[in-house]
């Protein structure tokens, strides 16, 4: 009787994981499918060669301004934000991304949407400050500084937070710009007129957070808890819709 009993407990127990398991399977799918397929559209190899020259800007500007304006972190640390909020607002509202979004994200997968578009934002602008400080390194070795890293990731994890709010009330698509040396300057103008438009709100977020945040030199933990907290906003209301 008692054999028999732990027969059905352990057969119940592993049904239960096995359903767990297949459940943890799909979401990690689906959010890797979100995830790739942004990679796919931001990575574009018709586009390849003006991010390429984006990403050698991006570098040096960043390099530039952590070696010759050491004193001046906040100046570091507002152009971080900044690019992190246009990172964050191109592959969320650009007509290429949400036109693509469409087509595969349903209320169900929402919480696969905000973490697989998350995810792809994190990487890349970690990415890129990771690559900043190895070259500030060759300048100067006190550089290479894990706690610079986590300091870089305590800002991101606000500005990010607080985009993912601004998304909820904030998300109507913008026209991108086009790829190649050949440009039609009075469109590209119209086309910058209006991402900045679609900009304010976060540049008045930026704004305040510089004001609030940078001060008083937050805890990472407090930060992610804020990111996580937004982020569960965003996909409570995305489900809602």
């Amino acid at each position: 009787m008692i054999k028999q009993q732990f027969e059905e407990q352990s057969g119940f127990e592993y049904r239960r994981n096995s359903r767990l398991l297949a459940i943890n399977c799909l979401y990690s799918e689906r959010v890797n499918n979100i995830f790739l397929e942004t990679c796919r559209i931001f990575f574009d190899k018709n586009s390849i060669k003006d991010l390429l020259w984006l990403i050698v800007g991006l570098v040096s500007i960043f390099t530039f301004a952590n070696v010759m304006m050491p004193d001046w972190p906040f100046i570091f640390f507002a152009a971080a934000m900044v690019f992190i909020s246009s990172l964050y607002r191109f592959v969320m509202v650009d007509k290429d991304f949400a036109s693509d979004d469409v087509k595969m994200v349903t209320r169900k997968d929402a919480l696969n949407f905000v973490v697989g578009k998350n995810a792809f934002v994190l990487s890349f602008s970690i990415s890129i400050f990771i690559v900043v400080i190895i070259s500030s390194s060759i300048f100067d070795a006190s550089f290479l500084n894990i706690n610079f890293l986590i300091e870089i990731l305590t800002y991101s994890f606000f500005v990010l937070g607080s985009e993912n709010i601004i998304y909820i009330f904030h998300n109507k698509s913008v026209e991108g710009y086009t790829s190649g040396s050949k440009r039609d300057e009075i469109e590209d103008i119209k086309i910058g007129i209006e991402n900045f438009k679609d900009q304010i709100p976060s540049l008045i977020m930026i704004c305040f957070l510089l004001f609030f945040v940078i001060g008083f030199r937050p805890n990472i933990y407090f930060s992610f808890f804020y990111y996580t907290a937004c982020m569960g906003t965003l996909i409570y209301f995305k489900k809602k819709a």
